[in-house]
């Protein structure tokens, strides 16, 4: 039984989790939180002071225990995202596991590692076989040849050696990267949950993500977050950032029409506001906000009033906010629910910062090291690990 341990560096949480695997079930150790220091909209701009901040995690943390693994998310800031399509022969005539890890070599082989990009990931989006129609799951489909279309992540080589040097001493066996679209798959186990929509309200972006047929197939980030709620009521009531950010977080409401109007303190001051001026003020920026994720579900097709969305990040705790989104886009609404984690506190699968951080802890290299595992149903024993459907 090994331990693994996970890294979520946002732009204003960092989260470690620490969790240990026993035939294939992942049980939780401990998980910490701490305000980011030296991030800026997900990338690391101090590099000494977001080191603090890892030191410390760890240090409370994994303490004097060994861990195998670190799993570390990285910012879709500090990606590259390309589309590659690769053909293998079927050796059989039938589609086999074995097929789809040479499909997976051919990829890291064409993708490859370059002078000044690395790969991080790949994540098969589409099946084909012989060019007929695409499938979720090619197994035991007959055909000469099986076609696969990846989602390949990389960064920069140069970016991955600084963080990797954030661990320096600290006893990690490895470390490995990936992108939040991978932990977001592995925490909401979306290969058995049919079409699911993502949508992440971070305080710098929202990561839209859409998954059918327990596939990835449309990701995107849209450059506002939550925070763009905090500067908006700094203008409106001429409170400073802290002032804002405590207004939000104690009396904001996405839905105006739900507020009782009642006086509000301003934080640290004598004077007061209208509980319904301050519900304007977050309603209008919310629904700006929404109205950008619900439209590339519009443009996605994911138009089906029985697909769901499903709100995490920071700002999902906004009250509200699932009843907005719910009368712009005409899905049923619900907050996330982290799968595959088993803990004795529940109220931490439901705690939005965490969602990351325990869908790294579900992500492992293959033992032949050529794939990651990901999204995907048990193909069979001997495909362990891998992604797919």
């Amino acid at each position: 039984m090994g331990l693994t341990a996970s890294l979520d560096i946002g732009s204003e949480k960092m989260v470690m989790a620490l969790g240990s695997e026993e035939r294939d079930v992942v049980r939780l150790t401990g998980i910490k939180i701490l305000a980011s220091q030296g991030m800026e909209r997900g990338v690391v701009r101090d590099w000494e002071k977001v080191k603090t901040c890892v030191n410390s995690l760890m240090t409370e943390l994994l303490k004097d225990r060994e861990v195998e693994v670190m799993n570390v998310c990285l910012s879709g800031e500090v990606l590259y995202m390309g589309e590659y399509r690769v053909k293998v022969n079927l050796q059989k005539r039938v589609v086999e596991p074995g097929d789809l890890i040479r499909a997976g070599q051919r990829c890291r082989e064409i993708a490859g590692n370059g002078r000044e990009e690395e790969l991080v990931d790949m994540i098969p989006v589409a099946y084909a076989v012989d060019r007929g129609e695409l499938v979720a799951d090619p197994l035991g489909r007959t055909g000469r040849e099986l076609e696969v279309t990846y989602q390949v992540y990389k960064a920069d080589a140069g970016y991955l050696s600084q963080m990797l040097r954030l661990f320096d001493g600290r006893g990690i066996g490895e470390v490995c990267f990936y992108p939040a679209v991978r932990a977001y798959g592995e925490a909401l186990d979306a290969a058995r949950a049919g079409n699911m929509a993502l949508i992440d309200l971070g305080a710098m972006g929202i990561n839209v993500v859409l998954f059918r047929d327990g596939l990835l197939e449309y990701e995107a980030r849209l450059p506002l977050g939550v925070r763009t709620i905090d500067s908006d009521i700094m203008l409106a009531f001429g409170v400073n950032a802290s002032q804002a950010r405590k207004l939000k977080h104690e009396y904001g409401q996405a839905v105006r029409s739900a507020c009782k109007n009642k006086k509000i303190q301003i934080p640290d001051t004598n004077l007061t506001l209208e509980s319904r001026d301050l519900a304007t003020v977050v309603q209008s920026r919310a629904e700006e906000l929404l109205e950008g994720a619900v439209y590339l579900l519009q443009t996605w097709g994911y138009d089906r009033p029985e697909d769901k969305i499903v709100l995490t990040g920071g700002g999902s705790r906004l009250e509200g906010i699932d009843t907005l989104l719910c009368r712009l886009s005409g899905h049923s609404v619900e907050r996330a629910v982290v799968r595959r984690i088993q803990t004795s506190r529940e109220e931490v699968l439901r705690t939005p910062e965490y969602m990351v951080a325990l869908g790294l802890l579900r992500c492992s290299d293959s033992e032949n090291g050529e794939e990651r595992p990901g999204i995907g149903k048990k193909l069979a024993a001997g495909l362990k690990g891998i992604f797919g459907i």
